[in-house]
């Protein structure tokens, strides 16, 4: 020390490697508002910037003797803390995009399981329709034939085909406002009535 003032110089290296706290905590005084400083900047965070700083150090104490063999010691110091911040941003986005990912299946799952049970009442609301109008419903809607083709097929009036129709959908949602599925109502019309 010198004037109250702590010297970062090659003895203040050796006696760290060498085990000395005093001197450890000198070295943290030196380069930790630096190292604060540059991780925050990186990070974008000050509360993870403090963690990676103290990690940092953790990490030069445990490998200290290797301080003796360092060329530039205060780079090495820098570089350590440089690759835990720029580690962490990695993880982060790693971190992110994985949730983001499970976010969406997740909401795709929650859509496929509602689909599915709109699905079944549509179905069961189909099965409970007179059979005339359970028929006119499945030729129009399950194998897209049009009215008169219906018409020709079952050798009905087209009037009556019409007619038939209009009641098995206003029928079928009749049974899906009574299963209260009227949030899905507009996507379903659109879908399959």
């Amino acid at each position: 020390m010198n004037d109250g003032h702590v010297i970062d110089g090659p003895d203040l290296y050796k006696r760290v490697a060498a085990g000395d706290e005093s001197a450890f905590r000198d070295l943290f005084g030196i380069y930790a508002p630096r190292l604060l400083a540059m991780a925050t900047r990186i990070t974008g965070s000050a509360a993870v910037a403090d963690d990676l700083v103290q990690d940092t150090f953790l990490k030069i104490w445990v490998a200290r003797d290797q301080l003796t063999e360092v060329t530039q010691p205060g780079a090495w110091i820098r570089k350590i803390c440089f690759f835990q911040a720029v580690n962490y941003v990695r993880r982060q986005n790693i971190h992110d995009k994985v949730m983001d990912t499970v976010g969406q299946e997740e909401n795709y799952l929650g859509e496929m399981v509602a689909f599915r049970q709109l699905l079944d009442l549509v179905n069961k609301a189909v099965r409970q329709l007179p059979e005339k109008q359970q028929q006119i419903y499945r030729l129009s809607r399950e194998q897209g034939l049009s009215i008169n083709e219906i018409a020709e097929h079952m050798g009905l009036a087209i009037s009556t085909v019409k007619n038939l129709l209009v009641m098995a959908l206003k029928n079928i949602r009749t049974s899906l406002q009574k299963a209260d599925y009227l949030p899905f109502l507009a996507i379903l019309i659109e879908i399959f009535i």
